[in-house]
């Protein structure tokens, strides 16, 4: 199979840099907010941080709902911009990650995909759902998924994860 190559354009970039917010005093990244380098510098302060980072999730119908939290404001805060560009990026197919089979299963059924975030005080509370039984299994098993990269940080984050079967 050939590598997939993606590039945000100007458009893209501003629409994800619209919902990213770094804490006021912390600087994760050099990079423009709502692109590639900066989602993943975010991505990779808070796998340095998960042991700062709780996560719960459970099934639902559909899919799951999740809360993900941290104690502290500026891993909450990393929580929030990390989770609403990710939105972003499911609601409108700006591909990460195509190196893991679980993301790009993820992205490749993002039209079937519907994701309510609001924010805690503490991080985010999250609703992904959808109608199609296998993007529903898909959902929860990317749930699982986030749910290592909190348990376990960066070395979850080195792991190719096998989407559920059709």
């Amino acid at each position: 199979m050939k590598p997939i190559t993606f590039l945000l354009v100007a458009a893209p970039t501003a629409l994800l840099a619209s919902c990213t917010a770094p804490p006021a005093g912390t600087r994760v990244s050099d990079a423009e907010p709502g692109t590639v380098a900066y989602d993943r510098d975010v991505f990779q302060t808070l796998l340095g941080n998960h042991e700062l980072i709780r996560r719960e999730f459970r099934e639902v119908d559909g899919g799951i709902e999740s809360v993900t939290e941290s104690d502290n404001a500026e891993v909450a805060a990393l929580i929030q911009d990390h989770v609403a560009a990710m939105k972003v990026r499911i609601e409108n197919g700006y591909r990460i990650r195509m190196w893991d089979p679980m993301f790009r299963e993820i992205f490749d059924n993002a039209d079937k995909i519907r994701m309510e975030v609001s924010n805690t005080p503490k991080g985010v509370k999250v609703r992904e759902v959808s109608d199609d039984p296998y993007v529903a299994r898909l959902i929860q098993a990317h749930a699982k998924v986030v749910s290592g990269f909190v348990e376990r940080g960066g070395a979850e984050s080195q792991l190719a994860h096998e989407p559920p079967p059709r």
